[in-house]
């Protein structure tokens, strides 16, 4: 086997971050270079998909998209719906589709949320280049798709058998030592290049409710949400083990509005000082069927994002291989 030599990169130890005076809080800028645009995704090398491939034993595939219209109204009440238009054109037809990438599942891009003292996106871009430029945008994650390990926690089926009360669309937070014991129950390890998921039961508790209630709860403006905890620890967590990146079934990935226990929010330290993209909104409700039935919670995970120079966000175009 050739080994890629990115593999043999260390990372820096977290009581290490910021790497250079100066830097934001956590952030990890200049690790691959200063003109880098791809992040913790550099730790998805080719011997990282190489050993993901043996995840793909049975040929079975699952779908991670939720529809594109679907939620119903997007929780941000300043997005748009999805609108799909057919255009008939004699024997044939074509279609468009008007929707913002952010609207249902996807990948939060570099592009999307900086660190707000600072105003600062990864490795130190700003909001001028951002505008003038193409930086950091999805074309990077499209050039290079997603090819890696996929981990499943099942929050939610834990905390079903655990009795917790359940708030999805309040900030309920998802504690470091849950996640821990699930970890534990489900007998997995992680490995550095893995993508995190996290089922936390919110898109199950929305495909419940009633198309007014749907409609009422894109409508608020907190639009609150259960999610992981933004503590020290846990985004230590997160960097130790050395996660390419991060996804769940919930709107925000981490508990929203975040308290931001440790001043500044995963979505700070997440993508603007470790390059690393957040998906949001999958649907892992077959998944975590397979998962069950299988009896186990890896499996090869690959993702597409568009090809769109500069975009901000895409959906994922995400499958499981079991």
């Amino acid at each position: 086997m050739t080994r890629d030599p990115a593999s043999e990169l260390r990372l820096p130890g977290f009581d290490e971050l910021p790497l250079r005076s100066g830097d934001p809080k956590g952030s990890a800028w200049g690790l691959w270079g200063p003109d880098d645009e791809l992040g913790t995704l550099n730790l998805i090398t080719n011997e990282v998909t190489q050993l993901a491939l043996h995840e793909a034993k049975l040929g079975r595939v699952v779908n991670l998209n939720l529809p594109l219209n679907v939620p119903l109204k997007p929780m941000n009440p300043r997005r748009k719906p999805c609108a799909h238009n057919l255009i008939a054109k004699g024997f044939a037809n074509d279609d468009e589709l008007d929707f913002n990438t952010q609207s249902s599942s996807h990948w939060d891009g570099l592009r999307h949320y900086p660190y707000t003292e600072t105003k600062q996106f990864y490795n130190g871009v700003l909001q001028g280049e951002i505008a003038s430029t193409k930086k950091l945008g999805i074309q990077n994650m499209a050039q290079k798709p997603i090819v890696t390990r996929g981990v499943l926690l099942d929050w939610y089926e834990y905390a079903l058998k655990k009795g917790f009360e359940l708030r999805p669309f309040t900030n309920q937070p998802i504690r470091l030592n849950e996640l821990l014991d699930i970890a534990r129950e489900q007998q997995v390890t992680f490995r550095p290049g893995d993508v995190l998921v996290i089922r936390t039961g919110w898109t199950d508790a929305y495909s419940k409710l009633t198309d007014e209630e749907k409609r009422h709860l894109g409508g608020r403006d907190d639009r609150a949400s259960c999610g992981v905890e933004a503590t020290e620890a846990a985004i230590r967590w997160h960097w130790e083990n050395g996660f390419a990146a991060v996804a769940s079934d919930t709107v925000a990935y981490e508990a929203w509005p975040s308290p931001k226990p440790w001043g500044v929010c995963m979505h700070e330290v997440f993508l603007s000082g470790w390059g690393m993209p957040i998906g949001e909104c999958w649907d892992l409700e077959e998944l975590s069927q397979t998962c069950r039935e299988l009896g186990r919670w890896t499996f090869l995970l690959t993702s597409q994002p568009l090809n769109l120079p500069g975009g901000v966000a895409s959906p994922p175009n995400a499958c499981a291989v079991f």
